[in-house]
């Protein structure tokens, strides 16, 4: 059974995420690790692998060499042309608020008398009740946070203001190290669309309808894409593993053990209003200032649903992605061999010499080539065989006016 369902990718995707990290016993057990020891969890992601995938390239010489290669670029999340992509959302000023609290039951309250020099009572109960969501109406009775506490502060005396200040911009500063932390995690990822190319002739399809998709991903229609069969990237063909490490089989091992992980952070996109935010008491427990600080399984658990969430607004790009911990990546160059081509697409203002250059690596790597062409009455791409283009290139030779010297 395939899930296809919005809600069904959702569940198991998350549920899949949770599985693994409650595996995570030790500071060093990364994603990858977790699933080289325990290759059995893929078994939950059975039945989840898409037939094709499509990726989208600039005519770049690098690009064209990978395709030479078989090999796929793995970019780190810094790059996306998406702001909020892979970015873990927070409530800073809930985390302020909730370390301003345990900082005042720590310390304790000041009376009536001395309540220029301190926090009442009062005040305390005063800033549990306010809100730090700022999303109620104009006519709300709750009180903002930061409202509240500037209230507060313009009641003290000019020694305790400068205190709280402090303190607070303290906690602020601390946020937002701890999420830089996060953010800056080494991992990498490759993004893929997932669409309909079986009746690539026909205006109904969603091949067809991508003329967005190749003008930001193929530099403006100049670029191309490429279809990768994934029919053999399941668990099954995968497990049990046939090969341990030995020196004559050492190929075999790594083939093996990349087709592992392929599969293992193969994942759709998951497209909500809402950003995956990680909770103020699993923010306090990281340490800013420890470059290996621990992070606990769920806190990773977080952080990987972050990389496969992303705005609705991005829909229509029905975007797949495989995500790999980045110290393997870097072994490779960020370049992961990736030997699932089936077929390539020519822009449709692709120039003649890149057009040359990539039917030459089909021809070697024995690859269905299509050329995209404008439909000339409709908002649609249609494909057309190569042959038409050779046939124009052969016409062309021919009105070489090096022939006519008479």
């Amino acid at each position: 059974m395939r899930y296809r369902s919005y809600k069904s990718k959702k569940k198991w995707q998350k549920k899949f995420i949770d599985n693994v990290f409650a595996h995570k016993k030790r500071r060093q057990d990364t994603f990858s690790k977790i699933l080289l020891n325990n290759p059995e969890l893929l078994n939950d992601k059975n039945n989840h692998t898409p037939k094709s995938l499509f990726k989208f390239y600039a005519p770049t010489s690098d690009n064209i060499i990978d395709i030479k290669n078989e090999r796929i670029w793995f970019s780190h999340p810094s790059t996306f042309n998406d702001p909020f992509d892979c970015h873990t959302g927070y409530d800073a000023d809930g985390y302020e608020k909730f370390l301003l609290l345990e900082h005042i039951k720590k310390i304790g309250f000041v009376d009536n008398v001395n309540a220029e020099s301190g926090i009442t009572e009062n005040d305390f109960y005063r800033i549990c009740d306010t809100s730090t969501e700022y999303s109620f109406g104009w006519n709300s009775k709750v009180e903002e946070y930061s409202t509240a506490i500037r209230k507060i502060s313009d009641s003290k005396n000019s020694k305790y203001q400068d205190e709280l200040y402090k303190l607070t911009a303290q906690f602020r500063r601390e946020v937002d190290e701890k999420i830089d932390k996060l953010r800056n995690k080494n991992i990498r990822i490759a993004c893929f669309s997932e669409l309909d190319s079986s009746k690539a002739t026909y205006a109904n399809n969603d091949f067809t309808h991508m003329a967005q998709m190749w003008s930001h991903y193929a530099d403006n229609h100049k670029g191309f894409c490429v279809e990768y069969d994934l029919s053999s990237l399941n668990a099954d063909s995968i497990l049990p593993l046939k090969y341990t490490y030995i020196h004559n089989k050492e190929e075999e091992f790594l083939e093996e053990r990349i087709k592992l992980l392929t599969v293992a952070g193969l994942f759709p996109v998951i497209y909500t209003a809402n950003r995956v935010n990680i909770p103020k008491t699993k923010l306090k427990k990281l340490k800013a200032e420890d470059d290996e600080s621990y992070h606990d399984g769920e806190i990773e658990a977080i952080l990987y649903k972050t990389y496969i969430v992303k705005s609705t607004k991005w829909s229509y790009e029905k975007e797949w992605r495989i995500i790999m911990d980045g110290n393997i990546c870097q072994h490779y160059d960020n370049k992961i061999p990736f030997p699932y081509i089936k077929k390539i697409f020519l822009g449709c203002k692709m120039e003649r010499h890149n057009i040359d250059t990539i039917l030459e690596i089909a021809d070697e790597l024995n690859i269905e080539v299509a050329l995209m062409r404008m439909d000339n009455k409709k908002f649609v791409l249609n494909t057309r065989s190569t042959d038409f283009y050779k046939w124009d290139k052969d016409l062309i030779k021919l009105q070489n006016p090096l022939y006519k010297w008479s």
